[in-house]
């Protein structure tokens, strides 16, 4: 049977308005689609979620409803370049009470002093109303003490703080007003080692990690040093014996037996990139724990001495005053490997401030340390003040209540209080932080409540509380950071040219704190 050409294509085709009208359809269909599915997208998993065009975006007017941040006036009166010419007068303001200085110091140091009276309200510390002295043990430490001891101020953080940043300026600016030298604690196996300035830390590759901040890499007897962590070596080594008199030296020295010591080390260099006080220190204390006599060597540049290191349960500290031009390198050569709480640079006065960046963090673990050792710690290395800068690694995980995080950081902070009561604690909130939305960087909308939930625990805790997400200009400050070279491109992370802004004007913000009467 012979098919008619014409009635076939007919048949196959279909009709215009039918076209029209499924078209019509579809696109009915998926704009109820848009307008009723959520804007912050379906949670599929921990990471991934679905998401899907939403109204505003179809009509093309969704960016007319994002905020602009004006960084002129966000950074008015901060230039940590111009500023840094100023440490000169600033050190008089530490004695300006006393009747030592001319009238026109008084004079210099008291426009130091307004300034920091000028800091804007939004910058400013806010103290808790349950703890009005909150900050009377940092300031008799830097006013007092520092001019005959080393004061320390600990400096934790997630991974904002990763290569010294923001720590490094607030140090460099701190021991030009109070005096101090050296970067002090530092730690090796750091994912960020390389990236810090002022020195750089290696190791040899047997090295282990533990920290109460890394899964899978805690210790049941929470032995961590000052920063979090503590380091362990693998690999066979020697055994102590006893003690045998050289008649040569007219010592007693310690005698191992003859089994193989595999290669374990730190190697400390120095940097050449960052400030002249931060570079040097005159003195290396070693902290450690140890079941049985060891031995180590120190090399300092071409020097090389051999030093006993005494057993002990929880606390070991082995100090050398000593200045190091290139670089310092530790051998652990005879008797069974230490276990490594960190190695201080240091001066022999004013302030020390250690940088201790735990990534992936959001200052949960604190209570997992030893309480006794966390202790002692803190007493024999005289700290006088903990900051706490968290929160970015809470902001991804977006909620509507953040109860359960204020009672988590709540319970760190009442665990660090336990171990010293007196010692000054700040919490610095979160900055601001961006996504994409339909092709355009904006801050995450839940980041005011994890802010409120750290500001709460803070001062309910009776410590002091700054907001850094204000202080750099709120929401989508940090797309326009970004766009001045602030701050990375992946929207969190500050640059080390914008983390010299953020430490300068949480130096501004303390010394109007410490400096009022």
């Amino acid at each position: 049977m012979k098919l008619d050409r014409s009635k076939y294509l007919e048949s196959r085709s279909v009709r215009p308005t039918k076209l029209l009208l499924a078209i019509v359809a579809i696109n009915l269909l998926l704009g109820v689609i848009a307008w009723l599915f959520p804007k912050e997208g379906i949670p599929l998993s921990s990471t991934f979620k679905l998401k899907f065009i939403s109204v505003d975006e179809l009509m093309g007017n969704h960016k007319a409803t994002y905020r602009e941040v004006n960084m002129d006036s966000v950074l008015a009166g901060i230039n940590p370049k111009t500023n840094s010419e100023a440490t000169d007068t600033l050190l008089d303001v530490v004695n300006l009470q006393t009747d030592t200085l001319h009238k026109k110091d008084k004079t210099a140091a008291g426009r130091v002093m307004a300034s920091f009276n000028e800091v804007p309200y939004y910058r400013r510390i806010q103290i808790p109303e349950n703890n009005p002295n909150a900050l009377k043990c940092l300031q008799n430490g830097l006013k007092n003490e520092s001019k005959t001891k080393v004061i320390r101020i600990l400096h934790y953080g997630d991974s904002q703080l990763e290569g010294d940043r923001i720590s490094d300026y607030f140090r460099n600016k701190l021991q030009k007003v109070y005096g101090g030298e050296g970067p002090g604690i530092v730690l090796p196996n750091e994912p960020a080692a390389t990236s810090r300035q002022s020195v750089f830390v290696s190791n040899s590759k047997n090295i282990k990690k533990h920290a109460f901040y890394i899964n899978g890499a805690t210790r049941k007897d929470g032995k961590y040093g000052i920063g979090g962590s503590s380091f362990t070596f693998n690999g066979e080594y020697t055994s102590f014996l006893n003690w045998t008199y050289n008649e040569a030296q007219k010592t007693q020295e310690p005698t191992f037996n003859k089994k193989k010591q595999d290669q374990a080390y730190l190697l400390i260099k120095n940097g050449s990139k960052s400030y002249g006080c931060v570079r040097n220190f005159a003195r290396i204390t070693l902290l450690y724990a140890n079941e049985e006599l060891s031995q180590l060597q120190l090399t300092c540049d071409n020097k090389i001495n051999n030093y006993n290191l005494k057993p002990t349960s929880d606390l070991g500290i082995h100090q050398w005053d000593l200045r190091t031009n290139k670089e310092l390198r530790l051998d652990f050569i005879n008797g069974k490997f230490p276990l490594i709480y960190g190695v201080a640079l240091d001066g022999t006065s004013g302030v020390a401030v250690d940088n201790f960046p735990m990534r992936g963090s959001s200052a949960i673990g604190f209570n997992k340390m030893s309480k006794e050792l966390y202790r002692k710690q803190l007493e024999v290395l005289n700290v006088r003040a903990i900051i706490l800068q968290y929160g970015t690694n809470v902001i991804p995980n977006i909620r509507s209540d953040y109860e359960y995080y204020k009672s988590l950081l709540t319970k760190q902070l009442q665990s660090i209080r336990a171990a010293n009561p007196g010692v000054s604690i700040l919490v610095i909130g979160p900055s601001d932080m961006s996504k994409n939305e339909g092709g355009t960087m904006v801050s995450y909308s839940n980041i005011p409540l994890v802010r409120d939930a750290m500001r709460e625990a803070a001062l309910s805790s009776g410590c002091c509380f700054w907001d850094l997400y204000e202080a750099m200009g709120g929401e989508n400050s940090m797309v326009a950071w970004v766009n001045k070279g602030l701050a990375q491109k992946d929207y969190t992370h500050f640059s080390y040219k914008g983390s010299k802004y953020i430490s300068e004007m949480l130096f501004d913000a303390l010394m109007e704190k410490v400096n009022k009467q």
